[in-house]
């Protein structure tokens, strides 16, 4: 079979040997291989989402009218010839401002324990390659999808969120705030410990996401209920989080939900 490729350090290395994989020669260090990962792997793939090359390697940007969504590849510091260790960042912004207004870990979505990828040298990138793609359609581009989704970012004076909260100070908290503060996380972490087996827990943990003052408590809430976005009660509350909550986390979160739950995978429209 004829291989194609690209030339490199005086010889043609294969970037095809079927239709969809890619290899790399024996030759190869680990910062080669991961070169190549990038290049043909996760390029292709995150192209037919509709992502193209960003400002940095590694980087790769999509866009809709008004926001952005960029995926980075980051490589540690401790990486060799012999080892390269990586995670994914993401990130999603408003194109006028470039303001960050929604950021992320890959790793920090999954709900299987991943800390970093390894490429090492010597061994096919394609494992490593599929293990991070799987991740990133399950989780990554869901969350993203989301993020782009309506985000009401910026911020409208003029829009007033059906649920607009009392803001928190800034600055150092009495010590009877911080007591109040540490006992309503107590309770919200205890109804969640039982909600799945106590209705009136669960009944509870619905009001909590409707009515808490603290937004880490409303986004701790509508984490919780993502796991049962299926069922209707969870999805009518997260549905109304996600129009009403004037937390630009909760709102996210709870879109966030609805696309896992019902697995629709669509490239961002521009």
């Amino acid at each position: 079979m004829a291989l194609s490729g690209f030339w490199h350090r005086g010889g043609l290395w294969p970037t095809a040997v079927i239709p969809g994989e890619v290899c790399v020669d024996t030759g190869a260090t680990a910062q080669d291989g991961y070169r190549l990962m990038l290049r043909g792997y996760v390029a292709p793939a995150l192209r037919e989402l509709g992502f193209r090359r960003g400002p940095s390697p590694g980087a790769f940007r999509c866009e809709t009218a008004t926001h952005a969504a960029e995926v980075r590849f980051r490589k540690s510091r401790g990486s060799s010839r012999q080892s390269v260790s990586f995670w994914v960042d993401m990130h999603a912004s408003d194109i006028k401002t470039e303001f960050v207004y929604w950021d992320w870990t890959l790793t920090g979505l999954a709900p299987e324990l991943v800390l970093l990828w390894v490429v090492e040298a010597g061994r096919p990138v394609g494992p490593v390659a599929s293990e991070v793609l799987r991740v990133f359609r399950s989780y990554g581009w869901p969350a993203i999808q989301a993020a782009l989704d309506n985000p009401g970012y910026p911020r409208d004076s003029a829009v007033r969120w059906p649920r607009t909260f009392p803001k928190i100070p800034r600055g150092p908290r009495f010590d009877d705030e911080v007591a109040a503060d540490r006992r309503s996380r107590a309770e919200l972490e205890e109804l969640m410990r039982r909600a799945d087996g106590d209705t009136g827990a669960f009944q509870a943990l619905l009001v909590r996401l409707e009515t808490d003052p603290d937004p880490g408590n409303r986004q701790a809430a509508a984490w919780w209920l993502l796991r049962r976005a299926n069922e209707e009660r969870c999805r009518r509350a997260l549905r109304a989080a996600a129009d009403e909550d004037e937390d630009v986390e909760v709102r996210w979160i709870a879109r966030y939900a609805f696309r896992l739950a019902d697995g629709t995978p669509t490239p961002a429209t521009s």
